[in-house]
């Protein structure tokens, strides 16, 4: 009987399953998005933000965390034209909406904070956020059309000029795709 024990013990191992072992958290993605936002003393432009969502393994009606992140790029066109404005560097804060399928609440929020930083890139870390599994086969993620941005951008000078952008998602033909992949199963 101890070698019958032994001889499951090791299928379980070399097949990866184990009783009450949990997957690994799923780090699901967008693509490179480009959203269109407004900037003290130029016309609008492009910005390019990735978001990324870490999912807990959701099981049918249990609860999974998802942890939301982003990034955002100022292109070079952006940041020379920023520069002649007088601006070398800026901080402040994003927020952003997701939906969800397959789980509840049906949305969630990218949001935080970000210090002062060269005009180049910044990325946010949002708050952990709980949501409940339905029994649909997977989650499911997309990120929203608009971005806020309540930023300060610093001149030269030594002053801070604050700014608030309301970023769209820009349209593209194709269109873009806001969805995070890979979606999420529910065990």
């Amino acid at each position: 009987m101890r070698g019958i024990g032994t001889a499951v013990a090791a299928a379980l191992l070399v097949t990866g399953v184990t009783a009450g072992t949990a997957r690994a958290t799923t780090i699901t993605n967008t693509g490179a998005l480009t959203y269109t936002c407004t900037y003290p003393g130029i016309s609008p432009q492009p910005a390019t933000l990735t978001a990324h969502l870490s999912v807990t393994d959701p099981h049918t009606g249990q609860a999974f965390t998802v942890t939301p992140s982003a990034t955002q790029a100022f292109s070079a066109a952006v940041h020379t034209l920023l520069t002649a404005a007088g601006y070398d560097q800026v901080r402040g804060s994003i927020a952003a909406t997701f939906t969800v399928s397959g789980a509840t609440p049906a949305s969630g929020t990218i949001a935080g904070g970000f210090p002062a930083q060269p005009i180049t890139t910044f990325s946010v870390t949002g708050s952990p956020q709980v949501f409940t599994a339905g029994a649909a086969f997977a989650v499911g993620f997309t990120l929203g059309p608009t971005v806020t941005e309540a930023l300060e951008f610093h001149r030269a000078g030594g002053t801070w000029v604050p700014w608030t952008s309301n970023c769209t998602l820009k349209v593209t033909s194709p269109a873009q795709n806001p969805a995070f992949t890979p979606s999420v199963p529910i065990t």
